[in-house]
């Protein structure tokens, strides 16, 4: 097929959001729609070139995964190769492992698959993961091995490949739709949900769109697709459901670019993505995306403070540097190499060093390789490690017995033939806290909890996830509060990260970076003052309820929750400085997301009575937090307690336990 230097215009259009999106630039929240863009250009380029060469009667399979070997291979390889280099000098045990996970899958381009399964309440945030962008690679690679065979099929057969392309894409299409509202995740990674977005651009390769005449409509349609690919740019973020109907503007937009391109009288949109700047952008979009991320990811891992945008400028700047040195002296010499290496060549080194990186990758994914570190370090990450496999086998029930009569998930903690004293309701935080409960309850006899968490979700009936489109988090509260009307528990501890329900995330200073996460529909953000109307309407409900069947109620209020992770800013901190002493962070910017918390639960209190526990009490003095004390981790993440920050609060639950 002929050159096209607006497509390459158009690469660029795509992978600069994705870049400024990854580095932080909160002006390009909606960056992400760029791998959209990157699916229709891919699904445009292969089918034009696989149409036209069975046309002419010379498509070759082997032919055209050999090309594909050569366009994608030598970059990924080489990029892989040297992340796990820096994987190896940067990333503790337990990010080793599952960077080694993450090898195999890109490798094998099953990454989609892999951090499909990953994903969920306990998963690393994504910002540690230095290939979760290679989910996207994996898409367009399981496009490339089916897609041609079906082609070619049909076109044997029956020479009708615009129905075929027609009937997958609304498919997919409607897949998707019913995916993000039921499955979010899967919809997100999986190439079921995704390959309409490839198979817009095969529409246009296969000429089943008309073909467009007077230059007032191109140019019309070309403006109207720059808008359908900008605006998503700036205005979409992470609480966007995607991809679904969210991912038709941009994908559109791609296409209409595509669909009014002329070499010979291009549009003013053509042109100006035409000019040199756009183009050279779009001919290392590829080593750009693939280099990017990593370089952001492993700087997130060596930072002890946030990035500023003095940061972020220069992550992009040396982002583009290795970019530039992989077109320049991989990309660009592999793809001239031509008929200078035969296939069986191409086929074997691609093996070869397929088999290098899964070595690699597996060696890595069985052993983080914990001697690397001092002695002292080893012990920390030992503990850190157990806790953190511990914790969430107990949030899974494991070590507690199951009890007919309680609802799924529930568990008690003592012997299964007594019933119950007490019952501690609430999300993840239940399972971080249970041992400084046990602790409290020393020296007399421990009292038997029964244990109703799910994580993510608050101890509040009547209310769904703003950020989940299941029904699964009422559903689960609706059972316990069923239950405990006629249980024979006497007391109910509840126990939940509430901030986050009511002002999102810790990452901005003040409330909260994003919308509260209790909703009145599942998957459907509140504003902010609806979003706290309805959290203390909920809770009071959920408390009146308790108490009506003769509970007495007991609310632990929010662990301060950190900006960081607090087990990596530890170890990191350690490797600095062996003999640091206690550390701090100072939540002064943040508090008024946990002040206002307060004087929610606090109005709550006025019209009724119950206890209240405030861990803040027992982990911070005048808004200074400590998150490593007395050579032991107080936190395993950013907002859940170790086993040592739980035994920190014992003096203060044992208020709850009597």
């Amino acid at each position: 097929m002929k050159y096209r230097a607006d497509i390459d215009g158009l690469r660029s259009l795509a992978i600069l959001p994705i870049v400024l999106f990854h580095a932080g630039f909160s002006t390009f929240s909606g960056g992400f729609v760029g791998v959209d863009i990157f699916f229709v250009i891919s699904g445009y380029l292969i089918t034009s070139i696989i149409a036209g060469e069975m046309d002419e009667g010379r498509f070759s399979l082997w032919r055209f995964y050999e090309r594909r070997i050569r366009r994608i291979f030598p970059a990924l390889f080489a990029m892989l190769l040297v992340s796990s280099c820096a994987a190896w000098v940067l990333l503790f045990p337990l990010d080793l492992q599952a960077y080694g996970e993450s090898v195999v899958a890109s490798t094998g381009f099953f990454a989609n698959i892999s951090f499909w399964r990953q994903s969920g309440y306990f998963d690393t945030q994504s910002d540690l993961k230095p290939l979760l962008h290679t989910w996207s690679l994996a898409v367009e690679e399981q496009f490339y091995l089916f897609f041609p065979l079906l082609l070619l099929a049909f076109h044997r057969w029956t020479n009708s490949q615009r129905a075929l392309v027609w009937a997958l894409l609304i498919c997919s299409f409607a897949l998707s739709l019913y995916g993000v509202s039921h499955w979010r995740d899967a919809a997100f990674y999986l190439i079921p949900t995704r390959a309409w977005e490839l198979l817009i651009g095969s529409v246009l390769a296969l000429r089943a769109a008309p073909v467009l005449r007077g230059a007032t409509l191109r140019e019309g349609l070309a403006a109207l697709g720059l808008a359908l690919i900008l605006i998503p740019v700036f205005a979409y973020d992470s609480r966007t459901p995607f991809p679904g109907l969210a991912a038709m503007p941009p994908c559109l937009g791609s296409a209409l670019i595509i669909w009014t391109g002329d070499r010979e009288s291009p549009t003013r949109v053509a042109r100006l993505l035409m000019m040199r700047g756009f183009v050279l952008i779009g001919l290392m979009s590829y080593s750009l995306y693939l280099w990017h991320w990593p370089v952001i990811v492993f700087s997130h891992h060596w930072a002890l403070e946030a990035h500023g945008p003095g940061d972020k400028i220069a992550l992009v700047l040396v982002s583009l540097a290795f970019a530039f040195a992989s077109f320049r002296w991989i990309e660009d010499p592999t793809r001239k190499l031509g008929a200078r290496v035969s296939q069986p060549a191409v086929f074997a080194s691609a093996t070869l060093a397929a088999l290098l990186l899964f070595a690699i990758g597996g060696l890595f994914w069985r052993d983080g390789f914990l001697n690397r570190y001092p002695q002292p370090l080893q012990k920390l990450l030992v503990e850190h490690e157990a806790q953190t496999r511990g914790f969430r086998g107990l949030m899974e029930g494991a070590g507690g017995h199951r009890v007919e009569g309680l609802p799924p998930g529930g568990f008690v903690t003592a012997d299964p033939a007594l019933p119950p004293q007490i019952a501690i309701w609430g999300d993840s935080h239940v399972g971080a806290i249970l041992s400084g409960l046990t602790e409290a309850a020393k020296p007399q006899a421990a009292p038997r909890f029964s244990v109703f968490a799910l994580g993510g979700c608050r101890p509040i009936v009547g209310v769904f996830l703003a950020d989940d489109p299941r029904p699964d988090c009422k559903v689960h509260n609706d059972a316990v509060l069923a239950y405990l009307r006629g249980g024979p528990e006497k007391k109910v501890i509840l126990l939940s990260r509430w901030p986050i329900s009511l002002f999102g995330d810790v990452r901005a200073q003040g409330r909260g970076a994003m919308p509260g996460t209790i909703a009145r529909a599942p998957g459907v953000s509140l504003p902010e003052a609806e979003g706290v109307a309805l959290f203390k309407e909920a809770l009071g409900r959920t408390i009146d309820a308790l108490q009506a069947a003769g509970k007495e109620v007991v609310l632990v209020d929010a662990i301060v929750d950190l900006p960081i992770n607090a087990s990596h800013q530890t170890f990191k901190r350690l490797l600095r400085e062996p003999q640091a002493g206690a550390m701090t962070w100072d939540a002064r910017p943040y508090r008024e997301r946990f002040t206002l918390t307060e004087d929610v639960l606090t109005d709550l209190q006025k019209t009724r009575t119950f206890l209240r526990i405030r861990p803040r009490d027992a982990l911070c003095e005048d808004w200074r937090c400590a998150y490593y004390a007395n050579g032991r981790l107080l936190y395993t993440d950013n907002n859940h307690l170790s086993e040592a920050g739980a035994l920190a609060l014992a003096p203060l639950l044992r208020q709850a336990l009597r």
